[in-house]
């Protein structure tokens, strides 16, 4: 799970080491410890910044969904859910998860599934529902 790639994503030494492992929570009304990052840490709760709780959201979600040793709380997966609402997926972690699969030979359900319905133009969502297949149209060559 460690090695997992899914799982792993750059990070501020320092910032990653004071959180340690409390849990992510909502931390109102608190100030950053941290000069420029918007992490919080707060009587062992911790809240990372607004423009990471997305990717936090799908990483949790995924090594839930994963590994049967690793079993979210009932408040983490409820935070992780509403996380997962309100933070769509970019498209950069798309392309992430597909040069991790190249990689590691496996798929992340969670960011694939995000992926999917964000991207995929909603006719090519209908024809995978229904089965079918999508082929480009193919056009002659001139001359």
């Amino acid at each position: 799970m460690q090695a997992d790639m899914f799982n792993l994503f750059t990070a501020i030494g320092f910032v990653n080491a004071l959180r340690s492992n409390y849990y992510f929570q909502r931390v109102l009304d608190e100030k950053s410890d941290f000069c420029s990052c918007e992490m919080i840490n707060h009587k062992r709760k911790a809240q990372p910044p607004v423009q990471a709780r997305g990717r936090i959201n799908r990483a949790y979600l995924y090594i839930d969904q994963a590994y049967s040793k690793y079993s979210m709380s009932k408040q983490q997966r409820k935070l992780m859910s509403s996380w997962d609402n309100q933070h769509p997926i970019p498209e950069k972690e798309c392309v992430r998860a597909e040069q991790i699969f190249k990689i590691q030979g496996n798929i992340n359900q969670i960011v694939t599934t995000r992926c999917k319905a964000q991207y995929m133009p909603p006719l090519l969502n209908i024809l995978v529902a229904l089965g079918g297949g999508f082929k480009p149209a193919i056009r002659p060559r001139l001359g």
